[in-house]
Formats: structure tokens, C-alpha cells, sequence
């Protein structure tokens, strides 16, 4: 029994290592056609003289590609063996949304009352699911740095 588990997580290990190798590929492809796409966009927009919509583009490439970036760096943080700090991805999906409503004047369709209700909605849950993460984790590390880790209550 024991060869069968020493076998299994030598392959869980390696599916592991391989997988981070395919991650951070995929996160560098990403990246560059990302840049390239903010310049491009950059190119269109003068090319066109709508340089306000052009930049709206520009923007919410830039915050796409600013997302990129910071999955790199816990990516890097993680092959480094640093844990992987939930609030990441919060931050990825708040940018997401913030992206989506900074891209409403210049979309196809004029947005209703309803859509940017439903906008202001899905920005102010993960803002407030990062707000209470964030805090968390600074009460946490300030229980930590006074000594009171066991009066913490998710510690116990």
C-alpha cells in the first residue's frame, strides 16, 4: 500500500508541477496579446480621431491587462511557496466588473436604468467581499504581531 501512495503522489506532484508550467504560459500568452491589444487600440484611435472612445478601449484593456500582472505575481508568489491570498482574486473579478461599467458609454447598446442598477450592484458585492477580507486579514495579522492569536475568533 505504501509504493501504490508514494507513486500516487509523485504523480500528483508532477501533474502539479506541470500544470503551474501550463499556468504560466498561458498567464505570459495572455499578457502579450493583451499589450498588444492596448496598443493596437491605442493605433485605431488615432487613426480614427474618436480619441475619447479610443480611449475608454485603451482603459479597459489597460485594467485587463493590469489583472494579468497581478495573477503573475501570485503565480510567482505561489512557485515561490508563498500561500495564495484569496483577495486576488476578488480584486480580479472587481476589476472585471469595474472594466464592464467604464466600457458602457462607448458599447454598441445605450445601457437602461436596469443595467446600471445591476452594474453598481455586481461592483459593490465583491468591493464589499474585498473590504471584509482585507480586514480580516489585518485583524488577524494584528493579533499576530501583539501576541493575541488565540483571542482571535478564527483561531479557534
Amino acid at each position: 500500500m505504501k509504493k501504490i501512495t508514494d507513486h500516487t503522489t509523485k504523480l500528483l506532484t508532477w501533474t502539479n508541477h506541470l500544470t503551474h508550467i501550463v499556468i504560466s504560459l498561458a498567464l505570459v500568452s495572455a499578457t502579450a496579446l493583451l499589450a498588444a491589444l492596448f496598443f493596437y487600440d491605442i493605433y485605431l484611435a488615432i487613426k480614427s480621431h474618436s480619441l475619447i472612445k479610443g480611449f475608454l478601449h485603451a482603459l479597459g484593456i489597460l485594467l485587463l491587462l493590469w489583472t494579468m500582472v497581478e495573477l503573475i505575481n501570485t503565480e510567482l508568489d505561489h512557485l515561490r511557496g508563498g500561500a495564495i491570498d484569496v483577495a486576488i482574486f476578488i480584486e480580479v473579478a472587481l476589476v472585471v466588473v469595474v472594466r464592464e461599467i467604464i466600457m458602457l458609454p462607448v458599447a454598441e447598446t445605450h445601457p437602461t436604468w436596469i443595467d446600471l442598477g445591476m452594474w453598481t450592484g455586481a461592483a459593490i458585492l465583491p468591493g464589499l467581499t474585498y473590504y471584509f477580507v482585507r480586514s480580516g486579514q489585518h485583524l488577524l495579522n494584528q493579533s499576530v504581531i501583539t501576541g493575541n492569536v488565540n483571542n482571535f475568533p478564527a483561531s479557534k
